[in-house]
């Protein structure tokens, strides 16, 4: 045990100086007799041979509230977790086109369903399929011809969930269209300021640390309008360490058929669309990957693989943390000295 302000125990003895000169000139006689013959020869009462106890009690609660003003503290070792997250920005087109449809679940559905139940998973997690993202910042940005933000990026999974279940498509036609090159350089400006805006964990702790930014692009189309080209927001990515990882949602893949002289026609697959390259031009300037989709379970597939790509780290942190023993010494005292104000009023009042 230690003493957080040792110097506070110098004010016993100065206490206890005052408390025994009190009780010596309570002991002085204060009725006069002839003779103290006859007092002398009777046997001491129970109550005089205690009478020494209130200041007894006294002292000993005076002593006790010096030490509890000294503030002993033991110290207690706690092992925390202490994390190095990822911040995330999801981009998620919403144009009139991902009213199309996709596979999912033996039946067809829009697109946007689809997005949707493997954006839910990738955020909350499900099991056998995605971990979920509990240690990580995420945040949400829509598109169509305007990028908004859906949900700064959070901590509150549950509640970002809920927001993503609640996207609709565009269905006005003055706002319809693909800018997520406007939508990119929005989600890498939020992530390049984020430490300006995050508190430190525990008060006088250190800063909060990020140990990657990214961007995740689902879209199923071309950039159409917007101010900022797909390709100035990745230079603006790379510029500020975020990485982008495209994803394109389209339709299933149909290969093309060639005719090789004199030969029958050969299957051949189908190559990148210009807007695909556009894409993957932005995803591996950055140090991410471009993936294309055209279904649940290939869509499911590549946020597994960014997932995977893309943890959380966990460190453990051994810290001493003082508790507080003055409580106990307080308490102590004012027990010792409700004691000896009932024993000096009751069984061991001294009159005069």
């Amino acid at each position: 045990m230690t003493l957080a302000y040792p110097w506070a125990l110098l004010a016993f003895p100065p206490a206890l100086f005052f408390c025994l000169r009190a009780w010596r000139d309570s002991r002085a006689a204060s009725l006069d007799w002839s003779s103290a013959e006859v007092a002398g020869a009777t046997s001491p009462s129970a109550r005089l041979r205690w009478v020494w106890l209130p200041v007894a009690l006294r002292v000993v609660a005076m002593a006790a509230v010096a030490v509890a003003l000294a503030r002993p503290q033991t110290e207690k070792l706690t092992a925390t977790l202490e994390r190095d997250g990822v911040a995330i920005e999801l981009l998620v087109d919403i144009s009139s086109s991902m009213e199309m449809r996709v596979r999912y679940q033996d039946k067809e559905v829009p697109r946007m369903v689809v997005a949707k139940e493997v954006l839910r998973e990738f955020i909350q997690g499900k099991e056998g399929e995605l971990s979920g993202r509990p240690n990580d910042l995420i945040g949400m940005i829509t598109f169509a011809r305007y990028a908004d933000t859906i949900c700064p990026l959070t901590l509150s999974h549950d509640a970002l969930a809920f927001l993503a279940d609640q996207i609709v498509i565009n269905d006005r036609p003055n706002e319809d269209g693909t800018a997520y090159g406007d939508a990119a350089g929005l989600g890498a400006a939020r992530l390049a300021r984020l430490e300006e805006s995050l508190p430190p964990l525990r008060e006088g702790g250190p800063p909060v640390r990020i140990k990657s930014k990214l961007i995740i692009l689902l879209t199923d189309g071309e950039n159409n309008c917007g101010r900022m080209l797909p390709l100035q927001a990745a230079a603006l990515a790379k510029q500020w360490g975020i990485r982008i990882y495209t994803i394109s949602l389209t339709d299933p893949p149909k290969n093309q058929f060639v005719r090789v002289a004199g030969e029958e026609s050969i299957e051949v697959a189908r190559g990148r669309t210009a807007a695909e390259q556009v894409l993957e031009q932005m995803a591996t300037s950055t140090g991410g990957i471009f993936r294309r989709t055209h279904d649940f379970d290939t869509l499911r597939a590549v946020y597994r693989e960014i997932d995977g790509l893309e943890r959380s780290e966990m460190r453990s942190a051994i810290r001493r943390v003082p508790e507080e023993k003055f409580v106990w010494f307080a308490a102590a005292a004012l027990l010792l000295l409700a004691v000896e104000f009932i024993l000096a009023s009751t069984w061991l009042r001294r009159i005069p």
